[in-house]
């Protein structure tokens, strides 16, 4: 079903209808930060398909392009969602699907994208010099808009947690450097990198550093994400990006003993419905489960409450097996 067709008998494609098609990525590309991953799965499958039937059938060549890119990006958010729902290889499968397509077009910002969600894949699977150097990789297609702010932003926080201090200064200063160009980008939804996100990556960088200096620079960052989400307008304000900058928040605080502070942050995304708890919120939540398992906390009440709600969150988690929705 990942196959890239190669043109074949001539279709009926036009400006026009490339142009709706367009709009519809558009607008499920922006759909994925309001609406829960699984949601989303049946309607980009559906679309994709319809892109690839086009494709199998001979275009004018104007068009071919910039229709190669439309189903690449429809690939590109198929392999998102999948990661997001804890399938990294159905995530895998479209992510090679989605970079011959972004080879076809010759689409550079859905080369970055695609290396920021192999990054991901590979981060959230424990590998962390392994995402920290495809990230790294990705920065020569980040040509324009958000690409690079996120491709830095990932290979800082894959270096943490690798523990390299230096690429970790550097690749948080590119970030830095990023976010006061304010370049502008077109990119829609999901595929835009927002300054918010990018805090919040930073966030987690400093804290996995350790020391009290870098969990305080690491709450200062989540405060910032957080602060930037509450102003964004309601079709930014992704439930999960600000469970995420809430988690970090609360493991910086963790880090800095403040459990009622980091209690109250987590209790906050504890709420979140269930197909929202993807598998990096998930991870997240483990994290603060692990701090309050050990340390400091080992005879606190609070810590021992939390670590009940926390596991009844972790069992209904959005986790999905794909393989009956994609076909």
């Amino acid at each position: 079903m990942n196959r890239v067709p190669a043109p074949g008998s001539r279709g009926g494609l036009d400006h026009d209808l490339l142009d709706q098609l367009a709009a519809q990525v558009r607008r499920l590309s922006d759909d994925y930060l309001t609406q829960p991953p699984l949601a989303l799965v049946g309607p980009v499958w559906r679309l994709r398909r319809e892109v690839f039937e086009l494709l199998e059938k001979r275009q004018r060549p104007s068009l071919t392009a910039p229709l190669y890119s439309l189903a690449g990006r429809l690939c590109a958010l198929i392999a998102h969602a999948s990661a997001d729902l804890g399938d990294p290889v159905a995530a895998e499968t479209n992510t090679r699907t989605a970079w011959l397509c972004a080879e076809l077009a010759d689409d550079d910002s859905l080369r970055a994208f695609l290396r920021w969600v192999q990054s991901n894949v590979a981060y959230w699977g424990g590998d962390y010099p392994l995402a920290a150097q495809i990230a790294h990789s990705g920065r020569r297609h980040a040509t324009k808009g958000s690409n690079l702010l996120r491709l830095v932003s990932a290979e800082a926080r894959a270096w943490a947690a690798c523990g390299e201090t230096k690429q970790v200064e550097q690749a948080l200063s590119a970030a830095r450097t990023a976010r006061e160009l304010d370049t502008v980008d077109d990119q829609p939804g999901v595929f835009r990198f927002s300054p918010a996100k990018a805090a919040y990556y930073a966030s987690e960088a400093w804290l996995a550093l350790g020391g009290e200096a870098n969990a305080r620079l690491a709450a200062r960052e989540a405060g910032e994400a957080l602060q930037l989400l509450e102003v964004a307008v309601p079709a930014q304000r992704c439930p999960e990006l600000v469970a995420a900058a809430r988690l970090d928040l609360c493991n910086a605080h963790l880090a800095l003993s403040d459990l009622d502070a980091a209690a109250g942050e987590l209790r906050q995304v504890l709420s979140l419905p269930a197909d929202n708890r993807t598998e990096p919120i998930v991870g997240r939540v483990s994290t603060a489960a692990r701090t309050l398992q050990s340390g400091v906390f080992t005879h606190s009440a609070l810590s021992r409450q939390l670590l009940d709600e926390i596991a009844l969150f972790r069992a209904y988690p959005a986790r999905r097996d794909l393989s009956d929705a994609l076909t």
